[in-house]
């Protein structure tokens, strides 16, 4: 079933018309043509799908990789001091800020060299790092760990855009749901839903929220678990018994469909109490 929203955007917003069961299409189309604030108010209403089905406890947040801070729409804020990526990430989910992170505004040389923002002047430095740090046994290992971070091409972008999702300002690239392992549970039975595909997540512990969570969604257009590393409870303050979902944007109306299509599964978990409560040996005959 398509949404009213997108069929009335179908009808007067695009030319060639994309075929109504293919919500990828639909959504490239979406992103590349646009239309104003209807476009906005379809994001918005996933975002309170979202808020509506799984109850985080922070904001869904919408992210857009950008050329430059000129795509950055009106009343972005901008840090005062050198930020982490999974800072600005926390200070918007928290507090519903639409933040703007420019290459000069990162202060994590490990998400300025995975956004190609910085080449490493001495990669040794950094993975001296990781071995210092106990992450790798050896340069070796500190290496292949380099080798595997997810990563843009240099000058590709050189900034982005983290907006809530319930009133973003920006068409976003990858959406990041932060929640416990239960709400995870029933993204992943929503991801699960239109093929019965397992998901299939490379975890590191390290450089997680910024490279797992929003450049490997990007970059694959698959959705990630993520467990938020060091940095995102160190500095970004990710609590104990969070993790990340990151869900490409073209997949979002199909993530949240699939939810919706599952009766029995919803968030909170229903328990299933036994009346009267078992008590073994002194029930009544």
């Amino acid at each position: 079933m398509v949404a009213p929203i997108i069929l009335w955007w179908l009808r007067n917003c695009v030319s060639s018309k994309p075929t109504l069961n293919n919500s990828k299409e639909i959504f490239r189309q979406i992103q590349e043509f646009g239309c104003g604030c209807m476009n906005m108010d379809l994001w918005r209403s996933i975002g309170k799908a979202l808020e509506e089905v799984l109850r985080p406890a922070t904001y869904p947040l919408a992210v857009k990789l950008v050329k430059d801070e000129s795509e950055f729409p009106e009343k972005t804020r901008r840090p005062e001091n050198r930020i982490a990526i999974c800072q600005a990430l926390s200070l918007s989910r928290r507090f519903g800020w639409t933040m703007g992170i420019t290459e000069e505004d990162s202060g994590c040389p490990g998400a300025s060299f995975a956004y190609g923002w910085k080449e490493l002047l001495d990669r040794s430095t950094l993975a001296f790092f990781f071995v210092e740090a106990g992450y790798a046994v050896d340069e070796d290992g500190a290496n292949t760990i380099l080798e595997n971070v997810d990563h843009l091409e240099k000058g590709r972008y050189s900034a982005l855009v983290v907006s809530p999702l319930t009133r973003t300002k920006i068409v976003p690239d990858v959406i990041l749901v932060y929640g416990n392992p239960a709400q995870m549970m029933r993204l992943l039975q929503g991801a699960m839903h239109k093929e019965g595909k397992r998901l299939k997540a490379e975890l590191a512990g390290i450089m997680a929220s910024c490279t797992s969570g929003v450049l490997r969604a990007f970059n694959t257009q698959e959705y990630q678990m993520v467990i938020p590393g060091n940095g995102d409870r160190v500095f970004a303050g990710a609590n104990d018994d969070e993790m990340l979902f990151a869900i490409p944007a073209t997949k979002a109306e199909e993530i949240v469909n699939g939810m919706r299509q599952q009766p029995f599964a919803k968030y909170p978990i229903p328990i299933s109490m036994r009346m009267p409560p078992p008590f073994p040996g002194l029930e009544e005959s």
